[in-house]
C-alpha cells in the first residue's frame, strides 16, 4: 500500500504536468498571435502592408465589401415550461472578400475579389447577424432543430458601405490606371490592437496559472507534512485541479482571432399560458 507521501507526491506530479501542458497550449498561442501582429507589421518583402480605409461600396449581398461565415446547427434546449430554446454550436468558419472599393488617404482603391479570404469582424457584429429575425422564422427553426439531425443555418457578418476597414495586401497602379488592391485580409476592427490585447491577456494568464500552482505547491509541501496548513494546501491543489482545465479553455478561446471564435449563441422565447410569446433573441 502506498504511503500518504507517496500517494500526495504522485498527485502533485500529475497537477503539474496537466497543469504544464496547458501553460504550453497557451503560449503557442502567444506565439502564433506574436507571429500575426508581425505580419501585419512594416510593409513585407512583396510590398504587402495594412492600410487603413473606409468603405465607399461592395459588391457582395447588401453591397457588403466582404463577410465572415459562420456554420452553426442549433437544437432545442431544455428551457423548461416557461421558454423555448435553440442552442446553437460552431461547425465551421469561413471568410470571403466580395470586391469593392474603399477609400484611403483621400485616394479610392479597387478591391479585387478573393473567395478565400481571412476576415475579421467584432463580437458585436457577429450577435447581431446571428439575432433571430422574427418569431416566424423561430417557429420555423424550432421544429428542426428538436429533430435529431438539428436546425443547419450559415451566420454571415458583413462588412459594408461606410465601416471603417483595415486590408492587408500590395497597393497597385498602372501608368495612368485606378489604384488597386488584392488584400488577403480584410478587417473591421483595428487588428493590431487586437493582437496587442490578446497578448496581453495570454500573458497575464499563463503567469497567473502559474503563479497559483505555485503557490499551490508551496503550501501543500509546508511543514509539519499533513498539518493544518499543508492540508489547506492539499484541498486547494485539488481545486485548482479541477478548475485549471476549463480556465484554460476560456483563455484559449478569449485569445482566438474573430476569424476562428466561437459564436455559439442561442435563441430564446418566452411562454404564456400553454402558448408562445414574445420575440426570440440571440
Amino acid at each position: 500500500m502506498l504511503s500518504r507521501e507517496l500517494m500526495g507526491a504522485l498527485a502533485l506530479a500529475i497537477l503539474w504536468v496537466n497543469t504544464l501542458l496547458i501553460v504550453a497550449a497557451a503560449l503557442k498561442q502567444l506565439a502564433a498571435v506574436a507571429a500575426t501582429l508581425r505580419r501585419l507589421g512594416p510593409p513585407r518583402g512583396d510590398g504587402a502592408a495594412l492600410l487603413e480605409a473606409r468603405v465607399l461600396r461592395g459588391d457582395g449581398l447588401g453591397g457588403a465589401l466582404a463577410g465572415h461565415r459562420i456554420e452553426q446547427v442549433g437544437r432545442a434546449g431544455a428551457g423548461g415550461r416557461a421558454l423555448e430554446e435553440i442552442v446553437f454550436a460552431d461547425s465551421g468558419h469561413g471568410g470571403e472578400i466580395y470586391g469593392g472599393a474603399v477609400v484611403a488617404g483621400g485616394r479610392e482603391i479597387a478591391i479585387a475579389p478573393v473567395v478565400e479570404g481571412e476576415v475579421w469582424v467584432s463580437r458585436a457584429e457577429v450577435r447581431a447577424a446571428s439575432a433571430c429575425p422574427s418569431e416566424a422564422r423561430f417557429d420555423e427553426a424550432y421544429q428542426h432543430a428538436r429533430k435529431p439531425r438539428g436546425f443547419s443555418r450559415t451566420v454571415e457578418a458583413r462588412i459594408c458601405a461606410g465601416a471603417p476597414v483595415w486590408l492587408l495586401g500590395a497597393v497597385e497602379q498602372d501608368a495612368g490606371g485606378p489604384v488597386r488592391m488584392r488584400p488577403a485580409f480584410v478587417s473591421s476592427v483595428d487588428p493590431r490592437a487586437f493582437c496587442r490585447g490578446k497578448l496581453a491577456l495570454l500573458s497575464l494568464g499563463v503567469a497567473g496559472i502559474l503563479g497559483a500552482l505555485v503557490g499551490c505547491t508551496a503550501l501543500a509541501l509546508s511543514r509539519p507534512r499533513f498539518g493544518p496548513a499543508s492540508t489547506a494546501g492539499g484541498a486547494l491543489c485539488l481545486a485548482f485541479f479541477l478548475l485549471v482545465q476549463p480556465l484554460g479553455t476560456a483563455l484559449r478561446d478569449a485569445a482566438r482571432s474573430p476569424s476562428t471564435a466561437p459564436a455559439r449563441g442561442r435563441w430564446v422565447r418566452k411562454r404564456a399560458g400553454g402558448s408562445s410569446r414574445a420575440t426570440a433573441s440571440s
